[in-house]
């Protein structure tokens, strides 16, 4: 009897884990805290797994954090022209939305990118997706705000 578990050979683990998806924790980014229900973490299914990374996206910088290094996430236009009054103007709008819709149709779970709507106050950017999934739901990723 061996202490150490004998596993079968022909078990393809990365095949396993393709069918079961991934797993993620439920973040809630209004309050800034994961989300604990009767003191376990929540999992977040797969549309809340993709509002997450589409909430994510949108608030990181590129280049800012070293781990995103060489992947080309986060948003690169929207940090370079923060603080300029571009996003009240039609081109500024257009190149925002532009780079977002480009960014969030690579993810593999997005069938399209339906609308994108921004409103910009004096100095608060805000920003509301809403993407069909490749399963055929419609999601709405509202108020990302910066």
């Amino acid at each position: 009897m061996s202490i150490f578990p004998i596993f079968d050979e022909n078990l393809d683990i990365k095949e396993e884990s393709q069918l079961k998806g991934k797993k993620e924790i439920l973040f809630d980014f209004k309050t800034k805290r994961v989300v604990v229900i009767d003191g376990k973490t929540k999992e977040a299914s797969e549309a809340e797994q993709v509002a997450q990374w589409i909430h994510l996206l949108i608030l990181t910088e590129t280049g800012k954090y070293r781990v995103y290094d060489d992947t080309g996430f986060g948003m690169t236009d929207l940090y370079n022209l923060r603080g300029h009054s571009i996003f009240s103007t039609p081109f500024g709008i257009m190149e925002l939305e532009r780079e977002i819709k480009e960014k969030i149709q690579a993810k593999k779970e997005v069938k399209e990118v339906i609308d994108i709507k921004s409103s910009s106050g004096f100095n608060s950017l805000k920003i509301e997706v809403t993407v069909i999934l490749k399963s055929g739901e419609t999601l709405t990723v509202s108020e990302v705000s910066i």
